[in-house]
């Protein structure tokens, strides 16, 4: 008995239709398979989605555990700062001269222990550059207020702020 395709098809319609004996169980066993594959799939969906939002979170962490740790090292330990006064205003104008912010230093007042200053034009390269340079002679931002400005595709920043000492 050779098998053909109008044969193959015919069988399954008289399964189908139920006029064979336990086409109706056949049927029914179909039809749970492709539910139970169904279900299957959906549970991989959704598995492969939460490990790639797995992956993604973990990424986000470890990102920002490097800024934490890059953060960490912008301000010095308690231990590492320079213990006794420090002149504030003569802590600036090294880092002033230093950084060659001339002109850009619009403003140097005294504030008690502490000086207001105010600078134009930075870059944000030059204002991370300022704060750890600031930091490792023992001087530190209590207050700022930073203006960010256009310049073509980069920004200037101009900062008002009040620098002092890290032990006041």
């Amino acid at each position: 008995m050779a098998l053909t395709f109008d044969g193959i098809i015919s069988s399954a319609r008289t399964v189908l239709r139920g006029e064979t004996a336990g086409s109706a169980k056949l049927v029914a066993s179909i039809l749970m398979l492709l539910i139970i594959l169904l279900g299957i799939w959906t549970v991989n969906a959704w598995n492969v989605q939460e490990h790639t939002n797995l992956n993604s979170q973990q990424g986000r962490f470890h990102t920002l555990l490097l800024l934490a740790d890059e953060y960490k090292s912008l301000n010095p330990s308690s231990s590492s700062q320079p213990q006794g006064n420090v002149d504030v205003a003569a802590v600036f104008a090294q880092v002033s001269e230093n950084m060659s912010l001339g002109s850009r230093v619009n403003r140097i007042t005294p504030d008690g222990n502490n000086q207001s200053v105010e600078i134009n034009r930075l870059y944000a390269e030059e204002l991370a550059d300022l704060q750890k340079q600031l930091a490792s002679r023992g001087v530190r931002f209590i207050a700022a207020e930073i203006r960010a400005l256009p310049a073509g595709k980069d920004r200037l920043f101009t900062i008002s702020a009040i620098i002092g000492p890290f032990n006041s």
